[in-house]
Parts: C-alpha cells; sequence; structure tokens
C-alpha cells in the first residue's frame, strides 16, 4: 500500500470519527444533557458528585456512551456512573453533588 493511500484512508478514518463525535454531542445536548467541567453524574450505588466530563476522551475512567466506569469519591469505590440532566435533580441534589468532586482529570 503507497503512503498516500495509508495517507487517505488514516484521514477519512479521522473524519468520520470527528462526524461520530459531533453527533453524539449534538444528540446528547439535545437531551439536555451537560459535558465539561463540573457535570453532575450518579453512581449505581446512588452517590451524586461532579466530575469532568469531555465526550470521547478518558484518562481514568473505561467509557459505555452515557456511562463509565470510574471511582465515585463519594464511596470510595470503583462503580459505574451515569451522567445527569440538571432538569431530572431537585435542589437538594445539585446542592450535595457540589460537596463532592472527583480529581478533574476526565
Amino acid at each position: 500500500m503507497s503512503p498516500l493511500t495509508q495517507f487517505l484512508i488514516y484521514l477519512l478514518a479521522l473524519v468520520i470519527l470527528g462526524a461520530v463525535v459531533v453527533r453524539v454531542r449534538r444528540t446528547s445536548r439535545q437531551q439536555g444533557y451537560r459535558f465539561g467541567r463540573d457535570v453532575i453524574v450518579r453512581c449505581r450505588d446512588g452517590h451524586l458528585f461532579m466530575t469532568t466530563w469531555i465526550p470521547m476522551v478518558s484518562f481514568k475512567a473505561i467509557r459505555l456512551g452515557l456511562v463509565r466506569v470510574q471511582r465515585c469519591p463519594v464511596g470510595d469505590h470503583v462503580t459505574a456512573v451515569r451522567l445527569m440532566r440538571d432538569d431530572d435533580l431537585t435542589p437538594d441534589q445539585r446542592l450535595e453533588a457540589r460537596r463532592h468532586h472527583d480529581n478533574g482529570v476526565p
């Protein structure tokens, strides 16, 4: 395979990946989910805390769409956490989540 063909294949793969990322972000935002720093997540045990959530980027967690496996700072355990919509939380739940932050690394 020529270097030009390899380059074009890699370029096409990057374009497809970029299109998928844009589509996932757009769909998720339309459904009311936020991304970036200080978003609220809930672990399987029900603990609420804030974390950094950047689609398709993770250094400390295993990604599974809107669910990922990471450490819960509230219960000090590794578990599945899911992204929460602000509209699905009460003011007290949002306040509780703000009391607990993970280390901020996505």
